[in-house]
């Protein structure tokens, strides 16, 4: 069965937080997580993460490590990203802060 159209008003859900300086906005849609994350100026993740996201960065700068050491990701407002998985980043704010959507998918 095909799930009806629906809006999403991230304004109207409580922001919660996600880390010291980072909070976001959270639904769940057909089994995904889709969110509204804010970073604080300059603040870092400090745990990594493994799991994949896909989002776009609405406001500001914000910069993704890789724990192999690899090429940083930076990326700026208006730009996308993927991250896989198999790649365990973590991110930084710039001196701006980020404001960011992401979609977290349900792993296949």
């Amino acid at each position: 069965m095909t799930p009806p159209p629906r809006k999403v008003s991230f304004s109207a859900l409580d922001p919660a937080p996600e880390a010291p300086g980072i909070a976001s906005e959270t639904t769940e849609i057909g089994g995904n997580r889709w969110a509204r994350v804010r970073y604080e100026p300059g603040v870092l993740r400090e745990e990594w993460c493994d799991e994949g996201h896909e989002g776009f960065v609405l406001e500001g700068d914000i910069t993704y490590e890789f724990e192999d050491g690899s090429q940083p990701l930076q990326l700026v407002a208006g730009e996308a990203f993927s991250l896989p998985g198999a790649r365990v980043h973590r991110g930084t704010a710039g001196g701006q802060g980020a404001l960011l959507f992401i979609i977290d998918r349900e792993p296949e």
